[in-house]
């Protein structure tokens, strides 16, 4: 019923279609380890393929940290993958030992046919700007957020955008996470700019994946109830804070990204899933993966692929699954 790879957990996860086959690339790490909590230390990249979103057939490692002391010599973090002249471009995060891994950082790595990757010579192509994001000496852990990267092309003005898990370097420490941005016109030079939400309400807002739908961009992203600002607290109260997948919304793609009626949560604590992606289905409707951190027939952490749920989109533009 739901995709894992042998032996190993999975978590975030970005996919890509070409032709009538979707390729998912996963961070993976082994189930032999004592404590799932340690995954984000060891992870790498996993791959498999499969026609329906349901069924998948593993492949192998495709992205693997750098020898030691290079910028990614501690593990691989969540990216995407966007294709250009016939070309695919993976980006992904990762930190240094240098640095204690306190610092991310952005790399790419190319392929010509998905399977086979090759690192960029001139990694890390992004950093987070103390123009507008918090850096490592303004933080109070020490920690620069700056990873998740989800590239998109903007055909109005002929830029690719990274939207990315950031901080502002102004305001309540516990809600200055924002969804930061970076834009280029060849994903090898980035100018970082201004962000894609106001902060105030979290502390982190992880892995952000972007779709446009009946006039609207649709930007999800996922947090913990943990990380809830109190101010975000009181506003949506009597509800109350959600792990799982949230949405903001636009009209446009270099506008802010706001919640619709208060209207936040797509996936909430009870379905036992994290970070989601949404992608066409093979009958071309709009539907979401994402990964479950419980789940029937796992002991404890789960680390599976979810089967996808289609979405629906409400007239005042909400959405449901």
């Amino acid at each position: 019923m739901y995709y894992s790879p042998a032996n190993s957990y999975m978590w975030d996860f970005w996919l890509v279609k070409k032709r009538d086959l979707y390729h998912i690339y996963y961070l993976q790490a082994p189930r032999s380890i004592q404590n799932p909590d340690v995954r984000h230390s060891v992870a790498s990249v996993g791959h498999a393929v499969s026609k329906d979103l349901e069924i998948w057939k593993e492949d192998r490692t495709v992205l693997k940290a750098g020898p030691e002391g290079s910028w990614d010599d501690t593990s691989i973090w969540t990216g995407s993958v966007i294709e250009k002249n016939d070309k695919y471009y993976m980006f992904y995060t990762s930190r240094s030992k240098t640095d204690a891994g306190k610092i991310q950082r952005i790399g790419v790595a190319m392929s010509e046919d998905l399977y086979v990757w090759e690192k960029y010579e001139n990694n890390p192509v992004m950093e987070a700007d103390p123009n507008w994001y918090e850096k490592a000496d303004m933080s109070e852990k020490g920690v620069e957020h700056w990873r998740d990267p989800f590239i998109i092309y903007n055909r109005v003005d002929k830029f690719y955008y990274a939207f990315i898990c950031a901080r502002v370097n102004y305001g309540d420490y516990n809600g200055r996470g924002c969804i930061g941005r970076a834009k280029s016109k060849d994903l090898l030079s980035w100018e970082v700019i201004s962000p894609a939400t106001d902060a105030g309400n979290f502390y982190e807002m992880e892995v952000p994946d972007l779709h446009f739908k009946n006039g609207i961009w649709y930007l999800l992203f996922a947090t913990s109830s943990a990380a809830y600002s109190e101010k975000h607290k009181k506003e949506i109260f009597p509800l109350t804070p959600q792990t799982g997948t949230l949405y903001y919304q636009s009209k446009t793609l270099l506008g802010k990204f706001n919640p619709v009626d208060n209207k936040e949560v797509l996936l909430d604590t009870e379905t036992q899933t994290y970070t989601a992606r949404v992608i066409k289905d093979m009958y071309g409707d709009n539907v979401v993966l994402a990964w479950k951190i419980k789940a029937v027939g796992f002991d404890g952490f789960a680390g599976c692929l979810d089967r996808p749920r289609r979405l629906k989109y409400m007239l005042n533009g909400t959405l449901k699954l």
